[in-house]
């Protein structure tokens, strides 16, 4: 999505290595995002990659990491304690 960039959810960072955002790729791929995850924070940052605002943008997207990585610890855990209760029930 970024260019020369790297987007590192597990440290809750965005580092750009160069400002070449390709706008229409985070589009699609946000758009994607949107259909399995309804989310105020998901159609902001698609509004701000059509109008190809990158600093709202990349703000939007580190707001966004922070909250997938909550997501994945509480589906983590949420697994674990299924995976607990029918091994020992």
């Amino acid at each position: 999505m970024i260019n020369n960039g790297i987007i590192n959810i597990g440290d809750n960072n965005i580092n750009t290595i160069t400002n070449d955002i390709d706008y229409d790729k985070v589009s699609k791929e946000l758009k994607t995002l949107l259909e399995h995850y309804k989310d105020e924070t998901i159609e902001d940052a698609l509004t701000y990659s059509k109008n190809k605002d990158e600093k709202k943008l990349i703000n939007c997207l580190k707001k966004l990491s922070k909250e997938v990585l909550k997501m994945i610890k509480h589906l983590s855990l949420t697994t674990l304690e299924k995976l607990i209760e029918k091994n020992l029930f």
